[in-house]
């Protein structure tokens, strides 16, 4: 019994990923654009030139995993 409860506990935290990596990945799109716009030359992924959607998607995968952490 105890399997199925996680499973579908696993599953939830799935849809709510997801969700969460849709919510967030506009803003940090606005943030990608707004990174390349100034002079500061910091980006997601240093070292790279990555374009504007991969860039958004590297820093979102990088902090919404955080929500699920504790």
């Amino acid at each position: 019994m105890a399997a199925t409860g996680d499973k579908k506990h696993r599953k939830g935290d799935s849809f709510e990923y997801r969700l969460l990596m849709a919510v967030s990945l506009p803003i940090f799109l606005v943030a990608a654009m707004v990174g390349r716009v100034l002079p500061s030359g910091a980006h997601a992924v240093p070292g790279e030139r990555l374009s504007l959607l991969a860039e958004a998607r590297a820093a979102a995968d990088t902090y919404v995993p955080f929500a699920f952490m504790g």
